[in-house]
């Protein structure tokens, strides 16, 4: 049998041989590990959409710096659809690239972001565009506190600024451009001047913002009864103050009655007392200022309607403190009480109604006493000398007054229950302040963006405080200490 020969491998070369082998068991071991960690991963990890997800909730806002206000009043335009559908409007309105430099196209897509339609990498979004829009058009926002209501007017006003249609300014040295046919000039007929000229067109608004409202004042006298002419004025808000008794309970439709309660003004030129005067002693007379009564009404209701709570009161000393009184409100609002009729509406619907004045005796006295007072100051706006020198309404005998037990505006009696209402609201948000009146912070009721098939409002509320977002129940809301609130019209 021959020998067997040995091999002998070198010392070296054996121990390279058992590193290459074990590199390689390692790396393989290694693989197999990081493909199981990465199924665990995809399979039971956390979702690559984000926690931000959740349908029921709404993204929260950076406090830049004592910014909450700005917070507050954005989650609260987020969740008024009218603001978004109307901005989105404007905005598809402008050509090319003047769109994305407005205060609306920022606002717009902070309304988004808040409403869950369109994605942001975290959880939270910061404001920084809606703040750089107001300070490069002039607003200057300190890092101090500052007033939510006073930044929603700081909002309104610079959209309004931004659909107003100002007409070109043409040097008087450019006969060119003096002679061009395509300026608009304003005619004859509405605008003269010394030189014969024609005047440029007035800046007109290309579409007015969801919250604007006109007011209607008028003052009628107390001696001779002679109404002066309806003085409209527009409005962004309407400011309720509290009363100066601490009640037991106030509620949003008191503060309204309040607030459209007639008033009487001194010193005021009058046109009847100066005609009656000089009728009298049938030579000229100077003028003759006598008490009117004035009577502020609602002329115009807007898509969106803004409400504040004046809770700043001022002491005899002239120190500012804070009202916490609680007022009730509901979630919807009954307009119909605080806007006038037109007198085409009321021949409509009251088919016995009388416009008072020099109506027959006998037909007055037909009508209980319960009704035989009201005279729905809102109604009188609406006076046509044709039919009355007064321009009083009385209400027909023949109305319902089982239901309803609250008395008119003007605190004259009974009136019925609307069947219908006309101009009902839904609450959107509730905007509160937590604090004095010299420290606070501002947080906002809203409701979920989420919104089921067929519905467009959600039943759902949140709490919102700058990047803290949680669920409440409307309870909740409604006994929070309210300071603004936002409706929005229902169709």
């Amino acid at each position: 049998m021959p020998p067997r020969k040995l091999l002998i491998f070198p010392s070296e070369a054996y121990s390279t041989f058992s590193f290459s082998m074990l590199k390689r068991n390692l790396l393989w071991i290694g693989g197999v590990t990081a493909a199981i960690a990465a199924s665990f991963y995809i399979f039971f990890g956390p979702s690559s959409r984000g926690k931000r997800k959740n349908k029921d909730r709404c993204p929260g806002l950076e406090n830049l710096g004592n910014t909450c206000f700005l917070n507050a009043i954005l989650q609260a335009w987020a969740s008024t659809p009218s603001i978004s559908d109307w901005l989105a409007n404007f905005i598809n309105k402008q050509s090319g690239s003047q769109g994305h430099d407005l205060l609306a196209s920022a606002i717009l897509k902070t309304l988004r972001v808040l409403n869950n339609n369109e994605e942001i990498p975290g959880e939270t979004h910061s404001p920084v565009d809606v703040l750089h829009a107001l300070r490069i058009r002039g607003w200057v926002t300190a890092s101090d506190e500052q007033d939510a209501h006073e930044l929603f007017h700081a909002l309104t006003q610079t959209l309004d600024e931004e659909t107003m249609k100002y007409p070109t300014i043409v040097p008087l040295f450019d006969i060119h451009l003096l002679q061009n046919p395509c300026l608009r000039y304003q005619s004859e007929l509405t605008a003269i001047t010394r030189s014969r000229g024609l005047l440029p067109v007035l800046p007109s608004s290309q579409m007015e913002h969801p919250f604007r409202g006109l007011l209607a004042s008028q003052l009628q006298c107390i001696e001779c009864g002679f109404k002066h002419p309806v003085k409209y004025d527009l409005f962004d808000s309407l400011s309720l103050s509290l009363p100066r008794e601490q009640l037991v309970k106030i509620s949003l439709e008191g503060l309204l009655r309040h607030f459209i309660t007639s008033e009487i003004v001194s010193n005021v030129d009058c046109p009847g007392c100066y005609r009656n005067c000089r009728q009298k002693s049938q030579t000229g007379s100077a003028a003759v200022q006598s008490s009117c009564k004035k009577r502020l009404t609602i002329g115009k209701l807007p898509q969106c309607l803004c409400i504040q709570l004046q809770r700043t009161q001022w002491l005899s000393n002239g120190m500012p403190v804070k009202r916490y009184d609680h007022v009730t409100y509901p979630e919807i609002l009954n307009m119909d009480d605080y806007v006038y009729m037109s007198q085409e509406k009321l021949e409509r619907n009251i088919t016995n109604g009388l416009l008072g004045g020099k109506c027959a005796r006998s037909s007055i006295a037909n009508i209980p006493s319960p009704v035989s007072g009201p005279v729905n100051l809102l109604r009188a706006l609406n006076y046509d000398s044709r039919y009355s020198n007064s321009g009083l309404f009385l209400q027909s005998s023949h109305l319902s007054l089982t239901q309803n037990t609250q008395s008119d505006i003007n605190h004259n009696g009974v009136l019925p229950k609307p069947l219908n209402s006309e101009y009902s609201y839904r609450l959107t948000a509730v905007v509160s302040h937590i604090g004095d009146v010299f420290s606070g912070h501002f947080i906002a009721y809203r409701r979920s963006p989420y919104l089921r098939a067929e519905e467009k409002f959600s039943h759902k509320w949140l709490y919102t405080s700058d990047t803290s977002v949680r669920k409440v129940s409307f309870e909740e809301v409604l006994s929070s200490e309210v300071y603004m609130l936002m409706y929005e019209r229902l169709v």
